[in-house]
């Protein structure tokens, strides 16, 4: 099997689809010494590609974004940052497109003018959310023309995605491994949310030899097309 198979039945193009790839350990942490670079296999990695190319857009915070050290990635970016804290000098500035979604500029402090004009120079374009909700700034993408859109996180974006019942498909990475650095999951994010309750449907399943094991999710009900 390889990550192409991983991804399983897709949707039309043309149809909206939000997909997201986690990685966590056997006891949840979804990241190692501030990142999820040490989690997961060489599969896992073509994955994370598969799903760029599948995708129209990569949604990911700002603060993913500078962890994880992104370079230029030939899927345009959205990223999500409310104080515009994002370093221009990240190689993310190298690739095809870079979009800053954040809310309504009457939102924003004014103080953020000069960081706003600094990304725009740097290539940046900016997306209105309103009031800075993932589900509006799900529903702006999709009206730039995004249908299939991938979320890379972090723990506090997949939290929010869940919460707003956002996400069609997980696919979930389980690292055989547990250490000491490993990082909490976002249980405090989680905890802001409203009250809520989901249920996904086991899609797929694949393990390797080193026993990383690849799960496919699907919002229960949901149904897909080839």
């Amino acid at each position: 099997m390889d990550a192409h198979d991983l991804l399983g039945t897709t949707l039309d193009p043309s149809t909206p689809e939000t997909r997201a790839a986690m990685v966590m350990t056997l006891f949840g942490a979804l990241g190692r010494g501030g990142s999820s670079g040490a989690l997961g296999n060489d599969l896992d990695s073509e994955l994370l590609q598969s799903l760029r190319a599948w995708a129209d857009v990569v949604l990911v915070s700002a603060s993913t974004v500078t962890a994880e050290d992104y370079g230029p990635a030939d899927t345009p970016l959205a990223i999500l940052s409310r104080s515009l804290d994002l370093s221009t000098s990240l190689g993310v500035f190298g690739g095809r497109e870079v979009i800053v979604a954040c809310p309504e500029p009457s939102l924003i402090d004014d103080s953020l003018a000069d960081r706003r004009r600094a990304l725009e120079q740097a290539g940046a374009r900016f997306v209105s959310t309103g009031t800075g909700s993932l589900g509006e700034a799900v529903n702006a993408l999709r009206s730039e023309g995004f249908h299939r859109i991938a979320c890379e996180g972090g723990p506090s974006v997949y939290a929010a995605m869940i919460g707003a019942d956002l996400l069609d498909v997980i696919h979930l990475t389980l690292d055989p491994t547990v250490s000491s650095d490993d990082s909490t999951w976002g249980l405090p994010a989680i905890a802001q949310q409203a009250e809520f309750a989901r249920r996904y449907a086991l899609e797929g399943t694949h393990a390797t030899d080193d026993g990383t094991l690849f799960l496919r999710y699907r919002r229960a009900g949901d149904r897909s097309e080839h």
